[in-house]
């Protein structure tokens, strides 16, 4: 690791300096990142055990590869001028809806879905850059109707239904996060209220009939099925006298990880549920970091998350550019969401959905994305902090 420490630190520093923006942003986004390192190298030990025969490190060393990896596209797009988003917005969302496309074509299939496109030299989720993408061009559409804001109403839920409709085939929770984004973004944005229900309510409305007329619809929504099925073992009695609380066996082992924490935690690298919980390392690593760091750790996590929403939030106030405001809003909406939704998931608040932890979670190009949405707040962030230093002087 000595190695390692003497390779990266330099380029760290480097870094560091050339990342433009809001400074509590950075020191949250900083802290995450040390936090996921740490969680990775623990609740990583059994897949390298499975896989790489038992060397541990392999799998932590590639995941701060990609960190890394975010983290140079998050100080790149961190000096982009945001007027430049908001140029590439339209085409951002095409190539986003055409990737979905071609993933349902010739996509591959991971855990029983085909969320994942194969180039060959490198795989990804398109459904990752589509969310961001769509974000944007929200944001763009509302500016640009300002005055009348109604008027963009239309071409808002036509590319969310777009989006959400190629997503919701193979993976309803990114819809429904998606879905509940964009809607908060209009809300923001001064949509009328009457718009907003009578949407919800139609998505509503077609969600429950999906899941309830999934035996009827599964040749069409293969996934129907299981959708329906976590939310039965989700809202079925969990006592040890119910047979069926052993089918949501990912819940149960997360769960057992939470009741052994404390407020301090075993301490890092000591989980014991690591080695029985499946995907310890990506959709339940908040229930791993809080059987090790306890209840003090996770409280940290969470205010880094409300840490970036609220500094957002603050310079969407101090901004006067409607893009801007949109953008930076809407981007720190859809990725505490996420984050909150996996939290919720990994203390058995909400039904198994598969979302990862933004920044923390083992990935490869989503750790990417993800550093591109990030670098997109903190670009926008800066133009506000240097248009303010303009104005007082």
């Amino acid at each position: 690791m000595s190695e390692l420490t003497r390779i990266t630190n330099p380029v760290l520093k480097k870094l560091w300096g050339y990342i433009k923006g809001d400074r509590y942003i950075i020191y949250a986004i900083v802290f995450l990142t040390v936090v996921s390192f740490l969680a990775v190298y623990s609740a990583s030990s059994v897949l390298a055990y499975q896989k790489m025969g038992g060397n541990t490190t392999f799998y932590p060393l590639r995941h701060l590869t990609m960190l890394i990896g975010g983290f140079v596209i998050m100080a790149a797009t961190s000096n982009v001028h945001p007027k430049y988003f908001a140029g590439l917005a339209e085409l951002m969302l095409g190539v986003g809806v055409l990737m979905l496309i071609a993933t349902m074509i010739i996509g591959s299939s991971v855990n029983g879905s085909s969320r994942w496109l194969d180039l060959g030299f490198v795989s990804f989720q398109p459904s990752e850059f589509a969310k961001i993408s769509l974000i944007i061009f929200v944001a763009k559409m509302l500016a640009k109707h300002e005055k009348h804001p109604d008027d963009a109403f239309l071409p808002c839920i036509m590319a969310t239904a777009i989006v959400c409709g190629i997503i919701m085939f193979e993976n309803l929770s990114t819809c429904l996060l998606i879905a509940m984004s964009v809607v908060s973004l209009l809300f923001i944005g001064r949509i009328s209220m009457s718009k907003l229900a009578a949407i919800g309510l139609l998505a509503a409305i077609c969600v429950s009939l999906l899941i309830v007329f999934a035996d009827q619809v599964h040749p069409v929504f293969p996934r129907a099925k299981t959708w329906r099925a976590r939310i039965e073992r989700f809202t079925q009695d969990k006592s040890p006298e119910n047979d069926k609380a052993d089918n949501d066996y990912q819940a149960q082992q997360a769960l057992a990880a939470v009741s052994i924490s404390g407020i301090l935690g075993s301490g890092p690298g000591n989980s014991y549920m690591k080695n029985f919980l499946p995907m310890a390392f990506s959709d339940f690593i908040f229930s791993i970091i809080l059987e090790e760091y306890g209840l003090w750790g996770c409280l940290l996590i969470l205010i880094a998350y409300i840490t970036i929403l609220a500094r957002a939030r603050i310079m969407a106030g101090n901004s006067n550019v409607p893009f801007h405001i949109y953008t930076i809003t809407g981007l720190a909406i859809l990725l505490s969401l996420q984050a909150l939704i996996n939290m919720m998931v990994g203390v058995g608040l909400m039904p198994v959905t598969g979302q990862t932890l933004p920044m923390i979670s083992m990935g490869g190009t989503s750790n990417f994305i993800t550093g591109f949405a990030y670098g997109i707040i903190l670009s926008i962030s800066n133009h506000t902090i240097m248009r303010m230093k303009t104005s007082k002087n």
